[in-house]
């Protein structure tokens, strides 16, 4: 039995990201090749056969002043600072941090939208167009784009605000922009999931945790072959990642969530005080599967080439 070794809450608490092996790796050139990208927070894209797909994609990273004292929108040139192309945007639920920009994409890119109705109706008050809005309902429904499948099942936000979950409730009705970053409620929480098949009969199946929560039962029968794992919060959430993995059964997790979000996304990375990172990279290794852990840099990629060849 593997015991993971004890770290004191001077280690827990510490932002220093020292020893941690983070996978470094170049873009690819060639977008019919599968890859995955890490934007800092909860947000990724994944790119196969020339489409792209974004998952909670968040690059306006305001300041800590401005959401604590200002009002708010999503900050355009920042965003398309980083976004070349964009086919999708998937929500898994609608704080700021995870959906504020997808509007964005979904009005210069003409990106379709697939979330819950909470990031639907934000989108709408932004005015993205009704046609490219589509419903996650956290039922086995699925959506087709391109080479992907994606669907969603229905989970929990971690109750990280001494025991409650920040920003509770729905947004109900469309609301306009700028506005203070409470408006972004958390809605419905969902555990999206992509599936692409990568060779003749070979899917790859990555499921998408942007909350340190999860509810087993909902995701009876769902196998994912990559887990992008939210890693703060999950202090809250009793035994957050083995129940993780003992769930979805990965073969390779990849850990977000963990980022400074309201530093400026060129700045040096910080990680969340609160959050332990190696604590978790020591948690996954502690399971029975121990699944490979890769770790991105800011704006890193990974084919994840030891996983498909």
């Amino acid at each position: 039995m593997n015991l993971i070794p004890r770290r004191n809450l001077t280690q827990r608490l510490s932002p220093s990201l020292a020893g941690i092996p983070f996978h470094r790796e170049a873009r690819p050139g060639d977008d019919q090749q599968f890859a995955l990208q890490w934007l800092g927070t909860a947000g990724f894209r994944v790119q196969f056969q020339g489409k792209h797909l974004w998952l909670d994609p968040h690059l306006s990273r305001h300041a800590l002043s401005e959401l604590l004292f200002s009002r708010i929108s999503p900050v355009k040139e920042r965003v398309l600072a980083h976004v070349d192309a964009a086919d999708g945007v998937v929500i898994g639920h609608s704080h700021f941090d995870h959906a504020i920009d997808t509007p964005v994409l979904a009005q210069h890119f003409g990106a379709q939208v697939y979330g819950a109705e909470d990031t639907l109706n934000y989108c709408r008050g932004y005015g993205v167009p009704e046609a490219q809005l589509h419903l996650l309902a956290g039922d086995r429904a699925t959506h087709h784009l391109g080479p992907f499948t994606i669907g969603a099942r229905h989970s929990v936000h971690s109750p990280f605000a001494l025991g409650q979950v920040p920003l509770s409730g729905n947004i109900a009705r469309p609301f306009a922009v700028p506005a203070h970053a409470s408006q972004w409620r958390v809605g419905q929480v969902l555990i999206p999931h992509v599936e692409a098949e990568v060779a003749p009969g070979r899917p790859l199946r990555i499921a998408h945790v942007g909350s340190a929560s999860l509810l087993e039962a909902e995701l009876h029968g769902l196998q994912a072959d990559v887990v992008l794992a939210c890693t703060i919060g999950r202090h809250a959430t009793p035994n957050f990642t083995h129940r993780l993995l003992d769930a979805l059964a990965p073969k390779v997790v990849v850990p977000c969530h963990w980022d400074q979000f309201w530093r400026p996304i060129d700045a040096p990375v910080r990680q969340i005080p609160s959050n332990d990172l190696t604590g978790f990279l020591q948690e996954v290794a502690a399971h029975p599967s121990a699944p490979r852990v890769c770790v991105l840099p800011m704006l890193g990629w990974t084919t994840l080439a030891d996983l498909l060849n």
